[in-house]
């Protein structure tokens, strides 16, 4: 699995991103000029994009930069920009491009929606803003799809400190509608002055990465550079591009959810599809939640490749509005699958070596189960005969 690896400790911001992506993609057919002519499919004038490279402290980086003529001074709301986008996938823009677009604008309205009590459709943006944020965003999403990129993942971010001036006035740092993205992400509270991660960073984040820090090889960094100079950090973004197992058997992602108001058929169910999506194992366990109420956890241990699936599934079939879920290390014994004829049929045997060397077997559940219903016989009498095939 194909993946980038945001390195956020000194934050992240549109420009940042797609300065690192470009950076870290030049031998992966990533140009700057190949990006206007993508991003010249959509129907956005008065500005141009240019990059090169540029010292932050002594960090070589790539300094992306949209520059904006002068515009007269309007208002597009996210469903304009809704149309915008798929419009240019009308004129060629690639599914993708369109789709991972889509999805950050996407949560920034919502989130927007939320802070101004507004209907997401309502949410306007102004006129300088919408430019800066559809190229920075659009183009995050063009070098992504252009370098194939299955997945992106994200470690802890800095929520930064201070105040920033907005159209709105002084707020707080993280602003208000940023904070809100966060949700679900490890955050360093306090970490660095000023805003260090800025709507639109945080909104690419939301909208396309996961807050796991999975192993991978890393093929290629990219380094993009910030606006700001900071006095305590060299304000740079990188970008890590690698190869993940997605079937490692040392590293698997627990996904949690709390319930309290399923009916345990209906959650036995949900189970049920979990595990035929390829979660590794689906258990549910009693506990008391919040005013005294008995409720169920569900817990998922997934592949980092199944994890977006099977969070989909578990908000659409369960009562659940969020899962939770973090990378966890495990130690995994070596193990084969042995067949043994008894005189009942075929049955596999998990052989499972222990750390002293012995050898310990256990036949399959589903061939034992399988056979002695066919057969009408006590499972206990066809895991015996299993047993004795084996040690014969």
């Amino acid at each position: 699995m194909k993946i980038v690896y945001f390195d956020t400790g000194s934050g992240i911001s549109g420009d940042m991103t797609v300065g690192a992506l470009l950076d870290g993609g030049r031998n992966r057919g990533l140009s700057v000029d190949r990006l206007a002519d993508a991003l010249g499919l959509l129907d956005v004038s008065g500005y141009r994009i240019e990059d090169g490279p540029t010292d932050v402290g002594q960090i070589r980086a790539n300094s992306f930069k949209v520059l904006i003529d002068k515009a007269p001074h309007l208002h597009r709301d996210w469903g304009t920009i809704r149309r915008l986008i798929e419009d240019a996938g009308g004129r060629g823009l690639s599914d993708g491009t369109v789709s991972r677009s889509l999805r950050v604008f996407e949560v920034l309205a919502l989130a927007e929606a939320k802070v101004h009590g507004v209907e997401p459709d309502k949410v306007h943006f102004h006129e300088v803003g919408a430019i800066d944020s559809v190229v920075d965003i659009v183009g995050a999403a063009w070098c992504l799809d252009t370098l194939a990129i299955d997945a992106c993942f994200v470690g802890p971010l800095p929520s930064g400190s201070g105040y920033v001036m907005t159209e709105h006035g002084r707020l707080p740092v993280p602003a208000p509608a940023t904070a809100l993205l966060m949700e679900g992400f490890e955050i360093l509270a306090g970490d660095g002055k000023g805003e260090l991660v800025t709507p639109t960073g945080m909104a690419i984040l939301a909208g396309l990465a996961k807050p796991v820090r999975p192993g991978f090889a890393v093929e290629a960094v990219g380094v993009g550079a910030g606006t700001m100079r900071l006095d305590d950090r060299p304000n740079v973004l990188r970008v890590m591009i690698g190869e993940c197992d997605a079937t490692d058997d040392t590293q698997v992602v627990e996904m949690v959810a709390d319930i309290d108001d399923m009916t345990p058929e209906a959650l036995a169910h949900v189970a049920e599809r979990l595990r035929a999506d390829g979660a590794r194992d689906v258990t549910v366990t009693p506990l008391h939640m919040k005013k005294g109420r008995t409720g169920m956890r569900l817990t998922v241990l997934c592949d980092v490749e199944h994890l977006s699936a099977l969070a989909d599934r578990t908000l659409n079939e369960s009562s659940s509005i969020g899962v939770r879920y973090r990378m966890l290390g495990r130690v995994v014994l070596p193990r084969r699958i042995e067949q043994v004829q008894t005189e009942y049929g075929t049955i596999n045997v998990k052989v499972v070596t222990r750390p002293d060397g012995r050898e310990t077997a256990e036949p399959e559940f589903d061939d034992v189960a399988r056979i002695a219903l066919e057969r009408d016989l006590p499972f206990a009498t066809v895991r015996d005969a299993a047993t004795r095939a084996r040690s014969h």
